[in-house]
């Protein structure tokens, strides 16, 4: 089941929240990486542990219904819901695709990142939903560093396609505008919420 989006705020949008938070790029603080473990990014976001033989089928993309919750300059929490008529696995680690309005990819640097932990194996029902955390650097729109994009697609681990996701603004409303997204960390699939984003 959803769960109380309580305290998501919104650096996405409207675009003068986006522009108030991204124009001072000298200020804004590169997401702190430095004490957090990392992995090799794997193209295919799959944990290091299968399911068990006859256990619960690993959740695909189309299975997802997918919220990226902002809660500050950043920082957001991912939502996965399974939106299947089916229970569904998700483990390890989910991937990101940024594209621009006219649908064209953007280069964005990932990295997955064992935060806050390793990822743990979810059973989700239908209606259920796990969680991640995704932080990235905030950056200057004029910069050529910059990537700024529309819509943000979620993969599920191990599965090449992608969803789009719902972002969610300051109001817990879908919010539409520019997100300007830099050197983003992807933290692991875990079943709760709580702790998601405190790395």
């Amino acid at each position: 089941m959803r769960v109380a989006r309580a305290a998501a705020a919104a650096c996405l949008i409207p675009a003068a929240l986006t522009l108030a938070a991204c124009a001072d790029a000298a200020t804004e603080e590169e997401p702190t990486a430095d004490a957090a473990p990392t992995v090799e990014a794997d193209p295919s976001g799959a944990g290091s542990d299968a399911p068990d033989d006859g256990g619960t089928a690993a959740c695909a993309s189309t299975d997802l219904a997918v919220d990226v919750i902002f809660q500050q300059a950043g920082v957001a929490m991912l939502e996965l819901t399974n939106d299947s008529a089916a229970p569904c696995q998700l483990d390890g680690w989910v991937t990101l695709a940024f594209e621009r309005a006219d649908r064209s990819p953007v280069d964005v640097a990932q990295r997955q990142v064992e935060q806050p932990g390793p990822p743990v194996a979810t059973d989700l029902d239908p209606g259920e939903s796990a969680f991640a955390g995704v932080k990235w650097a905030t950056c200057d729109p004029a910069s050529t560093d910059c990537a700024v994009a529309t819509t943000v697609r979620v993969g599920a681990p191990g599965d090449s396609t992608t969803v789009v996701a719902r972002t969610v603004g300051l109001d817990g409303e879908e919010a539409v505008g520019e997100l300007p997204v830099a050197d983003v960390q992807i933290g692991s699939i875990q079943p709760s919420a709580q702790g998601v984003v405190a790395w």
